[in-house]
């Protein structure tokens, strides 16, 4: 086995392998500061873990498990598509917490109960810290959001997501639930080599921002960018070694993240979000300079 092999055979491993147990934990944790809060009394809530830790491509250096706690008391909506007679008309709002108010009473439950371990000076989350007896969670207020269009048959329809208001008065809609259904599918699809690219990845960039050779992106990013790569550059004889997969994947986001290339089409794994939307906290200059970076790292081709 070559020493880039074996570097791979580490950076594909899960964290741990309690994965299950530390998302249990954590949902568990945030459970029991908001299921007694009285100030949610009249309110049904649901919790969806999301995130690394959910899609099993966290690594050691991204720990923080994901839980969104979700107002299932109403839903927010973009009805944009739709024509005149189609659209919505009046509030489906059942009560009186908007996202400013839902997110101040979660704090409020989460300080409760954990005091100055409860971090609420982000924008999007509100973070427990790490001790001997937990795992770092992120708890995020939100709640459902559905985006009405037509379908190919001309009837109205939509798809559902969620969405978090942010201290800075943005509002930040995703679909982590076909984010998750999506990823076990190309997962399944390429041998299960999939996810392990994916930590590979992120492993790589975390060792290239240590060595100062490349400012610190988003873990999703790298699941994002392995994502778009498709199912022919994994596991191709279904014995094949970890190093022909990284090539291959690497290969394909530098190239297509050339000027012309196809990155410009790329969407995210909930397949609905554009990956280089304006918006977006990357863009797709940092996805070729970052496989580069990689490949120097792994010193591949040689």
């Amino acid at each position: 086995m070559t020493r880039t092999e074996e570097k791979l055979t580490r950076y594909k491993a899960r964290s741990s392998d309690t994965e299950q147990d530390k998302q249990d934990r954590a949902e568990r944790m945030v459970r029991r500061a908001v299921d007694p809060w009285t100030g949610f009394k009249d309110i049904s809530i649901t919790y969806l873990p999301k995130g690394s830790y959910k899609n099993n491509t966290n690594v050691r250096a991204d720990s923080d498990v994901d839980i969104s706690v979700i107002h299932e008391g109403f839903h927010y909506y973009d009805d944009s598509a739709l024509y005149e007679r189609d659209k919505i008309h009046g509030s489906v709002s059942i009560d009186h917490f908007d996202g400013r108010a839902f997110r101040a009473e979660l704090e409020r439950a989460m300080k409760a109960s954990y005091g100055t371990d409860c971090d609420t000076s982000g924008t999007t989350a509100i973070e427990i810290a790490e001790n001997s007896g937990r795992v770092k969670a992120d708890v995020v207020p939100t709640f459902r959001h559905r985006h009405y269009h037509y379908d190919l048959l001309g009837k109205v329809t939509y798809r559902e997501g969620t969405t978090t208001w942010r201290t800075t008065g943005e509002w930040v809609i995703n679909y982590p639930v076909q984010q998750y259904e999506n990823g076990v599918a190309k997962n399944n699809r390429t041998g299960r080599r999939y996810k392990k690219m994916v930590r590979i990845l992120k492993r790589v960039e975390n060792d290239l921002v240590a060595s100062g050779e490349l400012e610190a992106l988003p873990s999703y990013f790298m699941e994002c960018l392995v994502y778009c790569t498709p199912d022919g550059h994994f596991n191709h004889s279904g014995s094949t070694p970890l190093t022909d997969d990284i090539t291959s994947v690497l290969t394909y986001i530098w190239n297509q993240t050339k000027p012309g290339g196809s990155a410009k089409d790329w969407h995210e794994p909930n397949g609905i979000k554009q990956l280089f939307d304006p918006g977006q906290k990357w863009t797709m200059e940092q996805a070729h300079d970052l496989a580069l970076k990689a490949w120097r790292n792994l010193e591949l081709g040689k």
